[in-house]
């Protein structure tokens, strides 16, 4: 057997509302007019309202509409409903569009300084726009805008690799160079810019994630040269510890150097050859995350 309070779901946020409004006007002709609906509808709704609770809530009269003592009791329930369900629906209507407005974007650590620096204007000139950023290697960024975790990620391209695949849109933002961090009391410190031959024999230090690793084992097999990996180290700063103490050289990319301010280190570029890696703006292949996500992505590609 059906209970009355199984039945409250059928009664509306509308059908309160009507009530509300009715027992303030206390006239179904300003009310209804109030309310832009006809005399007769308001009639029915309340008829049902009525139906549902189990009693009349309105005394009628000839000339005069008046509350119920159960109508009366119930009137500042319905009040306090309405008063929630609008405070709820406007924090559900901020949260829905603070979402729209968010963009979400993976990033490769390098590159957080520039990107940072490229988004503050674009912050200040659209102040709705909320940036969601998660620093991942780049494999694992590769991963996140596949599953639709990020709405765009900026990394590396790798047009051999095997990471690469139709499903995925690269635009190729700048090129990074690979870079080595010395001593200032090295001997190599003097030059200008170190040949990769020069770090035969040395012993090397890399990120233990990356595409430096993959950099340096192609140009030593290209060149022919043997170049001995020693460390492979998480963050930067254990890099420059391992240069700091004479213990190795370190190899990593330029960006990771930009904030290089160790007054016994100092950042060499590599040539013969250059190397360097692709820092694209990467996102979903024919995917459209909507006209903020598109315009964020077009402020990177334009000021990057």
């Amino acid at each position: 057997m059906a209970t009355r309070s199984s039945l409250l779901p059928a009664l509306t946020l509308k059908q309160i509302q009507y009530f509300v409004v009715l027992a303030h006007a206390g006239s179904f002709t300003q009310a209804a007019r109030s309310l832009s609906l006809t005399q007769p509808a308001l009639t029915a709704a309340i008829r049902q309202i009525e139906n549902l609770l189990g009693g009349p809530l309105f005394a009628r009269s000839a000339h005069r509409l008046t509350l119920t003592d159960a109508g009366a009791s119930v009137l500042p329930l319905a009040e306090r409903l309405l008063n929630s369900a609008r405070g709820t629906f406007d924090d559900m209507a901020s949260t829905f569009a603070e979402q729209t407005q968010s963009v979400r974007i993976s990033l490769i650590p390098s590159v957080a300084g520039r990107l940072l620096h490229v988004l503050a204007p674009l912050r200040e000139r659209e102040p709705s726009l909320r940036f969601i950023f998660e620093d991942m290697p780049n494999s694992a960024l590769l991963e996140a805008i596949r599953e639709g975790r990020a709405d765009f990620g900026i990394g590396v391209h790798e047009p051999d690799g095997a990471e690469s695949d139709d499903s995925l849109r690269y635009q190729n933002l700048l090129e990074d160079e690979i870079v080595v961090v010395i001593r200032r009391d090295d001997p190599l410190a003097r030059r200008k810019s170190v040949d990769w031959s020069k770090l035969v024999d040395r012993e090397l230090a890399v990120f233990v994630r990356g595409s430096v690793s993959d950099a340096l084992r192609r140009t030593g097999m290209a060149e022919n040269l043997r170049l001995t990996v020693a460390y492979r180290m998480e963050y930067t700063e254990s890099l420059y510890a391992l240069v700091r103490n004479g213990l190795a050289v370190a190899v990593l990319p330029s960006f990771y150097t930009m904030h290089l301010h160790d007054p016994e280190l100092i950042a060499l570029r590599l040539d013969k050859p250059r190397v360097t890696r692709a820092i694209a703006l990467i996102s979903l292949a024919d995917d459209d995350r909507g006209p903020h996500v598109s315009a964020c992505r077009e402020w990177i590609a334009a000021n990057f």
